[in-house]
């Protein structure tokens, strides 16, 4: 709602000013944020949308309490995320809170500061890059495998919500990492056993890899005929524009299968 409203505000009579009033944890968290606005179009994510910042962003986690289980778990997935490419403590924090909270995670006193810190974490990149010429794209890990799971099974009538799609490539991506960057194994042991865990696997064939690779070609933040990427060397160490032949996506995406 915050990407098509922001988007609507910022072309109607040439741009009006608006305000954010996110209500899912993904929004809070995510689109509200940022200044991105965006609309799918022909089965892409966002291929349609301008910067545009908001007068104001109004977060409350009182509109968390009647989230959907599952929708929470989304937006909880851009706040991983933010954990890996800039505080590995704040990681572990997120974890705990999971594994103390499970039966009453939307419902709960300490999630205000969590959204808090998470949205400080986007933050640091948004300012320091707002039009995403560098270090933003920091905030794009997970996405460009994710966002190929997303637009795909979209597509087979069997959409995925966003977070957990960044949780799938999230996964893929940090084991590219350990093949690219050296991020340690171990790492990355703990983290995809943890999002496993919460989000579960995504399953698809061989024969659907090809689909896949195909998607991440029309990726928006890709350059010429290279797939960029967001990849992580460490905690909080995040290495941007990564360019990925079509074997690192293929071997990735055979390893996820087996895996």
């Amino acid at each position: 709602i915050t990407d098509m409203g922001g988007f609507a505000a910022s072309t109607f009579k040439r741009g009006i000013n608006f305000v954010n009033i996110p209500t899912t944890l993904l929004a809070q968290t995510d689109a509200s944020a940022g200044g991105k606005t965006g609309i799918n179009y022909k089965g892409f994510k966002n291929e349609i949308g301008v910067f545009s910042q908001a007068e104001a962003v109004i977060l409350s986690s009182a509109f968390l309490r009647t989230l959907d289980y599952n929708e929470f778990l989304s937006g909880f997935a851009e706040m991983i995320k933010h954990a890996i490419i800039y505080d590995k403590s704040h990681f572990y924090e997120l974890m705990d809170f999971y594994h103390k909270n499970k039966a009453c995670l939307q419902d709960n006193s300490e999630i205000q500061s969590l959204v808090e810190k998470s949205v400080k974490i986007k933050e640091h990149f948004v300012k320091n890059d707002v039009t995403e010429k560098g270090i933003r794209k920091a905030l794009n890990f997970g996405h460009t495998f994710g966002h190929a799971f997303e637009s795909y099974f979209m597509a087979e009538g069997s959409p995925l919500k966003h977070g957990f799609a960044v949780a799938y490539g999230m996964v893929c991506e940090l084991y590219l990492a350990t093949q690219i960057c050296s991020f340690p194994i171990s790492d990355y042991e703990s983290i995809s056993t943890a999002l496993t865990e919460i989000y579960g696997k995504v399953t698809f064939s061989e024969a659907e890899i090809e689909k896949l690779l195909e998607l991440m070609k029309h990726d928006k933040k890709n350059r010429g005929n290279n797939i960029n990427c967001t990849l992580v060397k460490s905690f909080s160490e995040p290495i941007i524009d990564v360019k990925l032949s079509d074997s690192n996506v293929k071997q990735t995406l055979n390893y996820y299968r087996a895996k």
